[in-house]
């Protein structure tokens, strides 16, 4: 989570632990919890096992009373818990300041950044499956993707959405990557992006268009407007259901198994939910 994908734990040299170390691996859990893809108890277990090691190096005498304060519930928080669902969707303006944002990286990152988020919206992909879609899976006005538990589905792209993909696929060529996934490394375009890579994009751009000049912290705006990249794919349901289409389509779309899981992807306004039910007469007419 730290140094990278398929990085051998004992590669990282223990003894030398610090201070940045714990808080990036804290801030990679709490970002998975936002993204609910581990709970809050989970990312604390992560972290109490990280304060065993620590405390078992001090006893051996392999860090320093400095390194050992980390232990310390005030020096190293644990992760907050809500029995609130996580997430939402994006509202229309706020996907249209994320994808500005997106576009001002640097280098070939803005095309490509801004063609993975609306890939990720328009067929309301997980992060792994934005991340593994193969240039063969790509065709004109449809995306086949094998998703969890290897089970393949088709879902239809729009034109708005083959012009951005069009757009990054004339500037992936300009790089020339020998590998067939459809994004980059955001560092060396000769290898795939990996799930972490697009979070970390996106945590990015996220922050450029929504968190002011301030470093990111747990209560920074940019969360609150977008928690992680499983929001696109909230985003998509929800527009879709917005839309006329009934929850068993938008199961099929999604590759759910249950329509109840479909369900928790739903994040339309209550006022407008509530605002139809008051105009909707149920009583029959005395």
């Amino acid at each position: 989570m730290v140094l990278g994908p398929g990085t051998p734990a004992e590669a990282f040299p223990w003894p030398s632990l610090d201070y940045e170390f714990v808080m990036r691996l804290r801030r990679g859990l709490y970002d998975q919890t936002l993204e609910e893809a581990i709970t809050p108890g989970t990312a604390n277990l992560t972290l109490s096992h990280l304060r065993g090691i620590i405390r078992t190096m001090y006893r051996m005498g392999f860090v320093s009373q400095e390194t050992h304060s980390l232990t310390y519930p005030r020096e190293l928080k644990p992760i907050p818990g809500s029995r609130v669902s996580r997430g939402d969707m994006l509202r229309p303006a706020d996907e249209r300041a994320l994808r500005a944002a997106a576009l001002d990286l640097d280098g070939y990152r803005g095309a490509m950044l801004d063609a993975a988020i609306v890939l990720a919206i328009g067929c309301g992909l997980r992060r792994e499956e934005v991340a593994t879609v193969t240039l063969d899976q790509l065709q004109p006005g449809l995306v086949s993707i094998i998703g969890k538990g290897s089970k393949e589905r088709e879902i239809p792209t729009d034109e708005k959405m083959d012009e951005v993909l069009n757009d990054w696929l004339k500037e992936r060529a300009r790089h020339r990557p020998k590998h067939e996934t459809v994004f980059c490394s955001p560092w060396r375009p000769d290898r795939s992006l990996s799930a972490w890579s697009f979070w970390t994009l996106v945590r990015e751009a996220a922050h450029a268009a929504f968190g002011g000049g301030e470093a990111c912290s747990d209560e920074c705006r940019c969360i609150k407007v977008v928690s992680g990249p499983h929001d696109f794919r909230r985003t998509f349901a929800s527009r879709l259901l917005e839309q006329g289409f009934d929850i068993r389509e938008v199961q099929t779309l999604m590759g759910h198994a249950l329509t109840e899981t479909t369900a928790r992807y739903d994040k339309r306004s209550k006022d407008v939910l509530f605002a139809k039910r008051r105009n909707t007469t149920v009583l029959a007419t005395i």
